[in-house]
């Protein structure tokens, strides 16, 4: 194979990765940007939902003279485990947060360094080569 035909094919696969990352970095943004719409429209359903609910079965006690009280007692732990359910989540959105900032240093980290390993490997590719070629001669 000659060399002109090895610098063609290596120039198609450069033309195809960078088509590739453009046509990611054109669309990624946009789907982020729907998945983040997305979220916030289950959000508000997911509390109108909640509301609605409970405004619906208020007005039903109410017009129907139903009186369901709960003793002080029952109130103080419905309202003591919320509370803790709220720290709860506080602690687990803290450390989701921790893990996403860590694997995004993680990644510009690797991204930092790069040009470090292709370094490291153009060394280990040509100790190979080296080798084999002298066990060749050999």
């Amino acid at each position: 194979m000659s060399e002109h035909s090895k610098s063609n094919d290596f120039e198609l696969f450069e033309k195809i990765n960078k088509k590739y990352f453009l046509e990611l970095e054109q669309n990624v943004p946009h789907i982020q940007q729907t998945l983040f719409d997305l979220q916030n429209e289950y959000y508000k359903l997911w509390k109108n939902y909640v509301t609605s609910q409970l405004s619906l079965q208020k007005e039903f006690s109410d017009k129907y003279g139903f009186d369901y009280s709960f003793p002080d007692t029952a109130k103080d732990i419905i309202e003591n485990m919320s509370d803790e359910t709220i720290k709860f989540r506080s602690i687990l959105h803290k450390m989701i947060i921790a893990n996403i900032e860590q694997s995004k240093n993680y990644a510009k980290t690797l991204n930092d360094n790069s040009n470090t390993f292709v370094d490291l490997n153009k060394k280990m590719i040509q100790n190979w080569i080296s080798m084999f070629k002298t066990n060749q001669n050999s």
